[in-house]
């Protein structure tokens, strides 16, 4: 009796043609593989998911044109069928889960080996998700920190989210823009925020807010 062993047609997308080339190289003669396409910016991989058979997406982060994270909110959001794979030498936790909650299946490191690779790919062609081991203890750390900061720094879930934004260079018009409030009701949050944590300016709060997870 014969098993069939299914094949899925992959996407690279990936700025550094000697990534695509070395992935192409380890993946083209396995049996759950079947086409191999190449996407060299966000943009790229988009247009090709949208005009070609693709099942699973190989996403690297920092691309022209595109990025690998928006580029993974627009491909989920078209096409919430194809599973997309981060693969990074990021290896920071609050990246990751930056990457899972716009909808990445799995996340993994570029110098994982080749047997990671296809079970990462089994894994989310399954419907499962997947983290690579390296990469779960980062999670816990950083998810036990999180809360533990969280719930000892007394803002409200309305400053906590503006911290980020701050943290993350954005201006007060820009935050007012972006959570629709007027600029003077941002900047009476940011005085209050120094205020409540007893910082003295904005360089002391991005490093409060790094120091504690809230990025």
């Amino acid at each position: 009796m014969k098993y069939y062993t299914p094949s899925y047609n992959l996407l690279i997308a990936d700025d550094h043609q000697l990534i695509i080339d070395g992935l192409c190289g380890i993946l083209k003669d396995e049996k759950i593989i079947d086409t191999i396409h190449s996407a060299v910016n966000g943009q790229d991989a988009i247009d090709k998911v949208m005009s070609e058979q693709i099942d699973c997406v190989l996403m690297d982060i920092n691309m022209p044109v595109v990025n690998g994270y928006e580029a993974t909110k627009i491909i989920k959001q078209k096409r919430p069928d194809i599973k997309v794979i981060v693969v990074s030498m990021i290896s920071d936790a609050s990246v990751v889960i930056k990457f899972l909650k716009a909808g990445a299946d799995a996340f993994i490191l570029k110098d994982t080996g080749k047997d990671e690779l296809l079970k990462a790919i089994e894994k989310v062609m399954n419907n499962e998700k997947y983290v690579s081991n390296e990469l779960n203890l980062n999670l816990y750390q950083h998810l036990s920190l999180k809360k533990n900061s969280t719930s000892n720094n007394h803002l409200t879930p309305r400053e906590t989210e503006i911290v980020g934004h701050i943290a993350n260079g954005m201006t007060n018009h820009e935050i007012a823009e972006k959570l629709f409030l007027s600029t003077s009701t941002v900047d009476t949050h940011r005085k209050n925020i120094l205020a409540k944590l007893s910082l003295k300016n904005t360089a002391a709060l991005v490093k409060y807010a790094a120091e504690n997870n809230l990025l």
